[in-house]
């Protein structure tokens, strides 16, 4: 009976053996994130060099939730506010280029200050957005596989811990390689990211994701829901719509963004 238990052992032990488990060595460790590099769509794999779309706001709707009330078309806001046009351009890393143009200029300090405020929070949010989806779309969400970092099993899930940039970052991810949740600390933030990832052919494509922010004090913080709608432009899969729901200091605000006049430059 003693040596059928220690067969069994021995026969689990072999059998895990043939899996890129933590407690194997530094080259299983390497594979698994060698593989998670792949596992995701990448734009610069897909040959992007830069993409610059027009991004128009879907002002009535937002609008609409702010007041409560419908907004009829020749409302006196609408003018100015479609009057703004702003652009958006990602380079390889995902890093982002805002612009924007406004057509008339308010006549009196107040309208002007409303209005550069709400130009701030549109480009905030789509900064937001642009970070955190840089390392889904165009860099990895995953260490480099030859630098330093811990990779553990918790049940059916692997965590993967490192540093970049002064920053701890947790990574968790299924055994497909699914990420279900990054962790970011730091100085001044923590931040968490769940990521809905679609599979397709050429891995993972993030389609939305719930992301909570808290400054290092707890004293101020935001939770952020994101859907994003894909557009195929030039064979790449780019972002074509976002629905922004955000909650920041118990008050929720609602943002629709559409792409278009897509401008890519590929190798």
């Amino acid at each position: 009976m003693k040596s059928l238990r220690i067969y069994r052992f021995w026969l689990a032990m072999i059998l895990l053996g043939s899996l890129p488990l933590p407690g194997g060595s530094g080259a299983d460790k390497r594979e698994l994130i060698r593989r998670g590099q792949e596992s995701y769509y990448n734009l610069p794999r897909q040959g992007l060099l830069e993409f610059q779309a027009a991004v128009v706001v879907n002002w009535p709707a937002i609008l609409s939730a702010e007041l409560k009330s419908d907004i009829s078309p020749d409302h006196p806001a609408l003018k100015l506010l479609n009057g703004l046009h702003f652009w958006l351009a990602l380079d390889q890393k995902g890093a982002a280029k805002l612009t924007h143009q406004r057509d008339a200029t308010p006549t009196n300090e107040q309208s002007m200050e409303n209005l550069n405020q709400t130009i701030s929070g549109v480009e905030e949010v789509l900064s937001g957005f642009s970070q955190t989806m840089a390392p889904f779309l165009f860099t990895s969400p995953f260490p480099p596989v030859e630098s330093e970092y811990a990779l553990e099993e918790e049940g059916d899930h692997y965590k993967i811990s490192y540093r970049e940039g002064g920053f701890e970052i947790l990574n968790f991810m299924t055994r497909d390689l699914a990420i279900t949740e990054l962790r970011v600390s730091g100085p001044d933030l923590k931040a968490s990211v769940k990521p809905h990832n679609t599979k397709t052919e050429k891995g993972y494509l993030v389609t939305g994701y719930e992301a909570t922010y808290q400054s290092a004090t707890g004293k101020s913080s935001s939770q952020v829901s994101v859907q994003i709608d894909y557009k195929e432009v030039d064979g790449l899969q780019l972002p074509g719509k976002l629905v922004v729901d955000a909650t920041v200091s118990g008050s929720s605000h609602r943002m629709e963004f559409q792409f278009a006049d897509y401008q890519v430059k590929k190798r």
